[in-house]
């Protein structure tokens, strides 16, 4: 039973060694990306052609998984010699000229012109209220929210062809369905309801 239970891991041992030499990644396919190309997604997850393919696992690209960028990541060994990596990334979605995030709230660091210059534009004094601001993004998204101005009053959103009051996110969910109604220019949103003027 002892002499069993040593040949099997003498037996696992080596099998570990080997697997570090074969066999060995001869290519290498990337999906999901957009910001990032092909090559910064090896080099954030650590893995090149010749590395050993039964390696590399979705702990082993962890380093890719921590980029603010990478929503997910997903691993496919294909016997004998190809990896397919499937990223998701996360979109840019508003801006206010020097950071850029994500709707989840993520900041994505290193956003180009041309990722941020038909994004919502985030504007505004006092306390920062961004979580609330891209609340209000996900909220108003089909109606083109093109600029989001914030104070302690409320908020102020240039949406297309209509321009929106609110003094919170709350606020206008529990008016949602009046808002939606409104054809005014602008739209106000109050404790007492929504009000709207062609002015």
């Amino acid at each position: 039973m002892r002499r069993t239970l040593l040949a099997l891991l003498l037996l696992l041992g080596i099998a570990v060694i080997v697997s570090r030499f074969v066999p060995k990644i001869a290519a290498i396919s990337v999906t999901g990306n957009v910001h990032y190309d092909q090559q910064r997604v090896l080099l954030l997850a650590g893995v090149q052609v010749g590395d050993p393919l039964l390696w590399v696992t979705r702990g082993s690209v962890a380093g890719l998984a921590d980029d603010p960028w990478i929503h997910s990541v997903g691993v496919v060994r294909s016997w004998p010699d190809a990896l397919h990596i499937a990223v998701t990334e996360r979109s840019a979605a508003l801006t206010d000229g020097a950071t850029t995030w994500a709707l989840d709230g993520t900041v994505l660091t290193g956003a180009s012109q041309v990722e941020t210059a038909s994004l919502p534009r985030l504007e505004g004094w006092g306390n920062a209220r961004t979580t609330e601001a891209l609340e209000l993004l996900r909220l108003l998204g089909p109606y083109g929210p093109q600029v989001i101005s914030y104070s302690p009053e409320g908020f102020e959103i240039q949406l297309t062809g209509t321009t929106l009051f609110t003094p919170s996110a709350e606020a206008l969910r529990q008016h949602w369905s009046a808002f939606v109604d409104q054809r005014g220019k602008r739209v106000s949103v109050y404790p007492w309801g929504v009000s709207s003027s062609d002015e």
